[in-house]
């Protein structure tokens, strides 16, 4: 091995312990001890960027949260506001049907009085399909006849009594004794459009 070739050779980036090497030792240390201090810079650059990145990034997340937050209390007030719309477009679509039933009603009210009065067949069959008609179109928009007969207790949500009738019958007692006019309703809202009108037991 040639003289040269003792040296340390610290310029590949290796040290080689050699016997030989009179310089081995000072040219290590010098060598060592600058990578070491260039490394040293690096780690510590590294760890002020992940600091600072950890900073960010508990930034980002805060600021991720408070949208979050946002954006769901404007999907709740989204469907409060749908929930008030669909309300008032139902209330103003049974308004409208409340407005058509209450025309339809008193024409009703003539068929009833007719049939209980006429006597011929032929002209009650043909009464009764107009007066079906009739019922049907109220059906369509929702109303449907209050379940009202004789004998019923008196309820003056659906009933308007109008009259009373003596009785010694402690059971008959605030209990229908006559229905005059028939009453309506909404199927679904049970809102009252006519309530019935009534006569009632009194003792």
């Amino acid at each position: 091995m040639s003289k040269d070739e003792k040296k340390c050779s610290k310029e590949n980036g290796e040290c080689e312990e050699k016997k030989d090497c009179k310089n081995h030792s000072k040219d290590c240390h010098e060598h060592h001890g600058g990578k070491c201090k260039e490394l040293e810079a690096k780690i510590e650059l590294l760890e002020k960027q992940v600091e600072e990145n950890k900073k960010l990034a508990s930034q980002y997340l805060g600021t991720a949260s408070y949208y979050k937050t946002q954006a769901e209390d404007n999907k709740k007030d989204f469907e409060r506001y749908k929930e008030r719309n669909k309300n008032i477009e139902v209330e103003a679509v049974e308004h409208a049907n409340e407005v058509v039933a209450k025309k339809i009603l008193p024409v009703i009210d003539n068929f009833d009085q007719a049939m209980a009065l006429i006597t011929d067949a032929e002209i009650i069959k043909g009464f009764s399909m107009i007066y079906s008609s009739l019922i049907s179109v109220l059906a369509d928009i929702g109303v449907k006849e209050i379940d009202c007969k004789k004998g019923d207790e008196l309820n003056p949500e659906y009933h308007n009594c109008i009259s009373t009738e003596e009785t010694d019958d402690e059971s008959l007692n605030e209990h229908i004794s006559a229905i005059y006019q028939k009453g309506y309703m909404f199927a679904e809202s049970k809102k009252v459009i006519r309530p019935a009108t009534v006569s009632v037991y009194k003792k």
